[in-house]
């Protein structure tokens, strides 16, 4: 009669553990970030194509007579010239694996050191068979079955740590490139001034004190009836005002505006008060404010024969 125990621990039970553990680790995520960075790199910088549209300027003559003023709009449009520097792009990747490599390196050691010693010590995971006269017989089939799997799990961890270390490792790519470099805006070549014709206008008074609304004829010239001023008079006789430009389709207004100054009162002026307001000035202006964007005040010119 012949009994059999088991000396080892179960295989099946072995191979499905660790093959969770393979399947985990095997694959281990990267973490990527770029930095890209820009060198200079000798060579003439070159010009591609003509002048880039970069802004619309307005300028406007107004004339306020007594309660009425006239304005004469126009647009201006402002270029610049790009130039294409050569430059180096230099893009570095780094790449971290979270330490996920080690675990392949270290499970994948630990799994061919348990598979090393089922083949070198077989009976710590055979079979002991002993029969009626009490002699002992070892099957050594799970051993190496154990070793085996072992050393399957093994190289597949080693494998993976090896591919995961390859595709963690960091890289640095260089490109020649060119930098677009911009040039002071100016009037574009061919643009002439152009009357800002069927534009929508709103006047703003005193910061909203009168808000008035017209529309620009075909030669961009609108007009404005100006209310009684029942306020007092403020000093030198000048009210700040500003004339919003709304955009093409109406939807807004443009982002620039003009300033100019209007004499108050309105009623019983007994000579033309006229001015240019210029979008390019206010923005260049050291001092802003509507005094130091407009012509003086002019007479009006004297009848045909008067002295």
């Amino acid at each position: 009669m012949v009994h059999a125990r088991f000396r080892g621990p179960d295989a099946a039970v072995a191979l499905a553990c660790v093959g969770l553990v393979c399947a985990a680790l095997g694959c281990a995520p990267i973490d990527v970030t770029n930095t890209v960075t820009i060198r200079p790199r000798p060579g003439p910088s070159e010009q591609f194509g003509g002048e880039q549209l970069a802004a619309r300027e307005f300028v406007a003559d107004y004339v306020q007579i007594d309660a009425r003023l006239l304005i004469e709009l126009r647009e201006l449009q402002s270029c610049v010239t790009a130039r294409h520097v050569p430059v180096l792009r230099v893009e570095k990747v780094h790449r971290s694996n979270r330490g996920f490599v080690i675990w392949d390196f270290a499970l994948g050691t630990f799994t061919g050191a348990f598979a090393a010693l089922a083949f070198a010590q077989p009976r710590l995971f055979s079979d002991r068979l002993i029969d009626g006269t009490g002699r002992e017989v070892y099957d050594y089939t799970g051993a190496y079955v154990i070793g085996g799997v072992f050393a399957a799990i093994s190289a597949g961890l080693l494998a993976a740590g090896i591919v995961d270390a390859h595709r963690s490792r960091d890289t640095t790519r260089y490109a020649d490139a060119f930098e677009v470099e911009l040039g002071p805006e100016q009037a574009c070549a061919d643009s002439q001034p152009t009357p800002l014709a069927e534009r929508g206008l709103r006047l703003v008074v005193a910061g909203g004190v009168i808000e008035l609304e017209a529309v620009t004829d075909a030669s961009g010239r609108a007009r404005f009836e100006l209310p009684a001023w029942d306020a007092s008079v403020p000093a030198g006789g000048r009210l700040p005002a500003v004339i919003e430009i709304a955009t093409l389709d109406a939807a807004d207004i443009e982002p620039r505006v003009l300033v100019l100054s209007l004499r108050v009162p309105f009623a019983g002026m007994t000579d033309a008060h006229t001015g240019v307001a210029d979008t390019r000035r206010s923005a260049r202006d050291d001092e802003p404010g509507p005094l130091g964007l407009i012509e003086g005040p002019q007479p009006a010119a004297s009848p045909a024969g008067a002295p």
